[in-house]
């Protein structure tokens, strides 16, 4: 029994290494496509980008698993944001105010502050900034700007509370 142990802990170490080895290349094959990726940030497993040079991420930030970044212009990611699985960050689309015929496409930025924390699912929509310190609630739909140090939830997003940090 002692025997399967030891040689359970042995395969654990190994696939550990392994999975954090494949994280450093992941990291390093986006710090050579993206416009910037800050120091001591990182990307974990399969995240889906379109035009990634038009992408600015700060230090210390986390996209995790399943995120699409839709760069069609600038996304600028600040430092210490978590971006967290599944998430969509979206800066094109089309114009909608026009009859289906005539809709030509648009592209504008979107800004995330430092601090912000997008939960599970969270949709950026083009043209949208969020505020410094801001956690966006998992699924929300973020169409307009939000304010630094809020809670924000829902679809259409709407801040919740602010957020004291004292």
């Amino acid at each position: 029994m002692k025997d399967v142990s030891i040689f359970h802990r042995f395969f654990l170490l190994i696939f550990k290494w392994l999975r954090g080895l494949h994280k450093l290349g992941t990291t390093w094959k986006w710090r050579c496509l993206f416009g910037n990726l800050g120091r001591l940030s990182s990307v974990s497993g399969n995240i889906y980008v379109y035009h990634p040079h038009h992408i600015f991420v700060g230090d210390a930030t986390r996209i995790n698993h399943g995120v699409v970044l839709n760069a069609m212009a600038d996304i600028y990611i600040g430092s210490r944001v978590r971006i967290s699985p599944g998430c969509i960050i979206n800066t094109g689309g089309l114009d909608y105010e026009h009859p289906a015929s005539v809709r030509k496409h648009i592209a504008l930025p979107v800004r995330i502050d430092d601090g912000v924390w997008l939960g599970s699912g969270v949709i950026v929509n083009p043209g949208v900034s969020i505020g410094k310190n801001t956690v966006v609630g998992a699924g929300a739909v973020v169409t307009k700007d939000l304010p630094p140090d809020s809670l924000a939830v829902g679809v259409p997003a709407r801040v919740l509370r602010e957020l004291s940090y004292d």
